[in-house]
């Protein structure tokens, strides 16, 4: 069989075309669309391409650490190459063959790349300045640092609270509640239409091109901490409360 773009647009889920961002929509479904087709054609499997777009990543962010404007515009670029990756894999995932372990090596790409961009952006904000931050200004890094330890510390606590959970309900102490943000029937819902919206899979990977070839990435790195920020704090309020929740249900048993 042949693949097509066509093909993989005609076969992807109504509720994943309602998920996608507005950007992802107009530009990089479309463009991931024939990417699929040329990779399914070739053989190259749905986890060979979330592996390749780690290795994107990394490259991307390691542009930013270099002090040379050209490079920082090349690492803002492969970001946006890295979100039509990500689409990329899913779209052979689901219509061509999925992989043991492919949410592990999709999940990798995402945690690598917006583990390290925010630390990177910042370095680069530090050689050549920006809007609100001159040349050798060494707070921009302390917040950019803060921003990716932001994400990766909102990921940790809410897999930790996962795990928990399952241990404990496999010992019959709590009931495992449905997550809704893999709920097809929450894609429209606000809170995941904000999350889908202004994260790396909607307008930020453009937000980061724009913003590098104007030096406004100070812009970027002070929406990435206030974004990561207040959604780490989110996470963590809710996740003690679902905690503490569950402990009081269980005392009273």
């Amino acid at each position: 069989m042949k693949y097509t773009a066509k093909y993989f647009k005609e076969s992807m889920p109504i509720w994943k075309r309602k998920k996608d961002p507005i950007l992802s929509r107009i530009i990089y479904r479309k463009i991931a669309f024939y990417m699929a087709a040329a990779c399914a054609n070739c053989g190259i499997s749905a986890n060979a391409v979330s592996y390749f777009s780690t290795v994107v990543a990394i490259i991307a962010c390691g542009c930013f650490f270099i002090n040379m404007h050209t490079l920082h515009i090349i690492g803002a670029i492969l970001i946006n190459v890295w979100l039509i990756l990500d689409c990329t894999d899913g779209n052979i995932a689901r219509s061509v063959k999925s992989q043991p372990f492919g949410e592990f090596a999709d999940g990798i790409s995402s945690y690598i790349l917006v583990g390290i961009m925010c630390t990177a952006m910042s370095v680069s904000t530090y050689y050549d300045g920006g809007v609100f931050v001159e040349e050798k200004s060494f707070w921009i890094i302390i917040v950019g640092a803060l921003a990716s330890s932001s994400d990766s510390l909102m990921r940790l606590i809410y897999q930790k609270y996962k795990n928990t959970e399952r241990d404990m309900a496999d010992k019959g102490i709590v009931k495992i509640e449905n997550d809704k943000r893999t709920d097809h029937s929450q894609v429209g819902s606000f809170r995941v239409r904000v999350e889908s919206e202004l994260g790396i899979g909607g307008i930020l990977p453009m937000a980061i091109l724009l913003a590098t070839l104007e030096k406004a990435l100070d812009i970027i790195v002070i929406y990435c901490f206030a974004y990561y920020g207040i959604s780490c704090i989110l996470a963590t309020t809710i996740y003690i409360k679902k905690a503490i929740k569950k402990t009081h249900e269980y005392d009273r048993l």
